[in-house]
């Protein structure tokens, strides 16, 4: 039986604990560099070596049944540029991927992040979820980088 993540104070860190994914001493090690880079959970774990992508995605698809989302194929709004910061996708993993109307649809590696929906969910807007690798999030927040770099550099 899957969890709702949406009523769930449960963290990434918390989740791989209790699935014994991770041992005490690397939980330890990923929570002083999370402490001292900052960023997202999922990203910490798999440059740990605690898990690698593909087991965390198995396992959040089956914990969460939220569908796995190429996010390499998919180009995010332009209006969704400007209305996220870097920062803030990286601090949450996230990377928006369209609105219409009150939906806003968003893919991350690591979905087990209540702050994210407290502080981008609302009575006005609902958040549809897809999982996403951490790789291809990466890399679509570099590509991100790029092109506003790009077009900072052309103004």
């Amino acid at each position: 039986m899957t969890r709702s993540i949406w009523d769930n104070e449960l963290t990434l860190d918390e989740f791989l604990r209790d699935k014994n994914r991770v041992s005490a001493e690397q939980l330890a090690g990923i929570r002083r560099v999370h402490a001292q880079e900052g960023g997202g959970w999922a990203g910490h774990f798999v440059d740990a070596g605690a898990i690698t992508e593909n087991e965390l995605l198995q396992l959040l698809m089956t914990e969460t049944a939220l569908p796995f989302i190429p996010v390499l194929q998919v180009s995010v709004a332009d209006d969704l540029l400007r209305e996220f910061t870097l920062d803030f996708l990286r601090t949450f993993e996230c990377l928006p991927m369209d609105r219409i109307g009150p939906v806003l649809t968003m893919a991350t590696p690591n979905p087990l992040q209540p702050e994210l929906f407290r502080s981008r969910g609302s009575s006005q807007i609902k958040i549809h979820l897809f999982l996403c690798r951490v790789s291809e999030w990466r890399e679509c927040l570099r590509r991100l980088q790029d092109k506003l770099q790009n077009e900072s550099g052309a103004a």
